[in-house]
């Protein structure tokens, strides 16, 4: 594992992922000619700039808005408070995605607190140039932190721009989204667009396509993980999940053709086993079989219709709970 990032090399790092938007000043003042919309480096500028700041620990750093809305796991907080009194720097593995139309940016990248790894998932809106909303998730399990960056680096395909002819509607790419988790609670991953080369990694896991691992449903010659994802989807053996409510979307990335949501998974705990056919009854893991809700901060890459590769975390929460976000203000519609 690298060496921990300290808090000048962090800073210096949130420098080469995120330049600086040329109209605004160090301080994330704006520039008196500067105008209203920020486009997309404009925005990749202010999450850097956020960036900075959360390693300094100085909110101060960053171009806030006097009335900034901030939530750390669900919970609104001040400025100041929790991972920005505790974060040492940021880790090797970072995803970044930007929504012009939307006023959104944001990213998944590994960090350390206190001098372990975790994972945060960002994503802010700037209006006028200052950030008024920052939703932060922190997945802190060293561990999974660990296992996200043992891939080396992301999937190339999070990072490679789409030409025109690979791109796909806005509005289609949020229904595409909606499907795959629609296809859940129906276990049919026959009703979802998958690119059948799909990986699906969450809390640095990958369970698709990966022969030879015991994961949570594995029995005997049944293994799931190596399946792909329409197959391991249509076993069943996502059947405890009740609802997915509710669904937020906060970022449609239309340039790199990646969709990032909130969605909330409910689990009741009543159901303790799944028939597979041609298996019979696997024991649901016991993590699942008490009343909980579970944040799911994932995200999508969605090429020429087809979803091409997912990602994400997770935030484990009572039953019931809300997401910090639940009344729609500045979200897109999500349809649900």
């Amino acid at each position: 594992m690298k060496k921990l990032y300290g808090v000048l090399a962090a800073a210096a790092l949130a420098l080469a992922l995120f330049s600086p938007p040329a109209h605004a000043g160090a301080n994330g003042a704006k520039a008196a000619a500067a105008p209203a919309s920020c486009d997309y480096d404009c925005l990749t500028g202010v999450a850097g700039q956020y960036l900075q700041a959360l390693v300094a620990h100085d909110p101060a750093k960053a171009p806030f808005a006097p009335n900034v809305r901030f939530t750390e796991n669900t919970i609104p907080l001040h400025l100041g408070d929790a991972l920005w009194g505790t974060i040492s720097g940021l880790g090797s593995y970072k995803i970044p995605f930007a929504d012009p139309q939307a006023g959104a940016a944001g990213a998944e990248m590994t960090i350390r607190e206190n001098g372990t790894p975790a994972i945060l998932l960002f994503r802010l809106r700037v209006v006028n140039h200052r950030i008024t909303e920052l939703e932060t998730i922190v997945h802190r399990n060293a561990g999974d932190a660990k296992a996200l960056e043992a891939f080396g680096h992301p999937d190339p395909v999070w990072l490679q721009p789409l030409g025109a002819s690979q791109r796909t509607p806005r509005a289609q790419m949020i229904k595409d989204a909606n499907l795959y988790f629609d296809g859940i609670l129906h276990s049919n991953g026959n009703m979802v667009p998958f690119d059948l080369r799909c990986n699906r990694i969450l809390d640095g896991y990958q369970d698709t396509n990966h022969p030879g691992v015991k994961g949570w449903f594995h029995k005997g010659s049944f293994e799931p993980d190596a399946m792909n994802i329409r197959d391991n989807m249509n076993t069943g053996i996502w059947s405890y999940i009740h609802s997915i409510d509710p669904r937020h979307v906060v970022v449609v990335d239309e340039k790199m053709g990646i969709i990032v949501g909130m969605w909330m998974f409910n689990h009741p705990g009543r159901k303790l086993t799944v028939n597979v056919k041609g298996v019979g009854d696997i024991p649901e893991p016991s993590v699942i079989t008490h009343p909980s809700s579970v944040l799911m901060a994932e995200f999508f890459k969605i090429e020429a219709g087809k979803i091409r590769q997912i990602e994400g975390i997770s935030l484990a929460l009572p039953f019931g709970a809300g997401t910090g976000w639940d009344k729609p203000s500045a979200r897109e519609n999500s349809g649900h």
